[in-house]
């Protein structure tokens, strides 16, 4: 019986999933910058398991990335340090990207799923 259950709330999770992600509204864009931000707010596990003594607050290098589309500009950055997941190598200056913008969540489609990064600002391109 709990194996039931608990593959039947694993489905229902799933489905959940895959229908939020149909619902989000796609847009194309063209990667235009890739750096480097550094920010209180994201942990790095490595410095995190140091002794008390050593474990002071300190600031994480995260990647930052623009998006621009016809209108607008979108300054990203990532919720996670430096080439902790992968995704930052998988970024091309210049290079098409298919994203959709929740709130201040920006979803990155790829090949290989879904990456999640944070708006940090959205802005209409001014016209000359």
């Amino acid at each position: 019986m709990k194996t039931a259950c608990t593959a039947l709330i694993f489905f229902a999770v799933i489905a959940v999933t895959s229908l939020a992600a149909a619902d989000r509204r796609w847009q194309v864009g063209t990667w235009t910058q890739v750096g480097i931000a550094r920010t209180p707010f994201v942990g790095d596990p490595v410095h995190e398991r140091m002794p008390p003594t050593f474990n002071k607050p300190e600031m994480t290098e995260v990647a930052s990335y623009v998006i621009e589309t016809n209108d607008r500009r979108y300054y990203l950055q990532s919720m996670v340090p430096i080439r902790s997941d992968g995704f930052d190598v998988r970024v091309t200056v210049g290079k098409p990207v298919t994203f959709a913008i929740e709130k201040k969540t920006a979803y990155i489609a790829l090949d290989k799923g879904e990456y999640r990064l944070l708006v940090v600002k959205s802005e209409r391109k001014k016209t000359r």
